[in-house]
């Protein structure tokens, strides 16, 4: 197996997490940023092109995201929540 740097890598990575998000598009239109989010974690490669198959064969769009989150949680990856909750907003005031 050839040498692959890690500039190389992560081209590999950001392309397969570019892919599944295009072929999600391509199949089910609406895409929600939380799932985009939840892809662009996805640093291992081997469970980016298990999603990539996934993305392909998947019968709903909810199906993947199950799918994805599974991974997600076997990986340790957790979501940053990226709206605040209304204690937070009141305390910012």
């Amino acid at each position: 197996m050839p040498y692959i740097t890690s500039i190389e890598r992560i081209g590999i990575r950001k392309g397969q997490q570019g892919a599944i998000i295009r072929i999600l598009e391509v199949r089910f239109e609406n895409i929600p940023q939380e799932l985009r989010t939840l892809i662009g974690k996805i640093e291992n490669l081997e469970v980016l092109n298990t999603l990539l198959v996934q993305a392909v064969t998947t019968q709903s769009l909810e199906a993947f995201e199950s799918v994805a989150n599974q991974y997600v949680t076997e990986e340790g990856l957790e979501l940053e929540n990226s709206e605040p909750s209304a204690g937070e907003e009141a305390n910012e005031t």
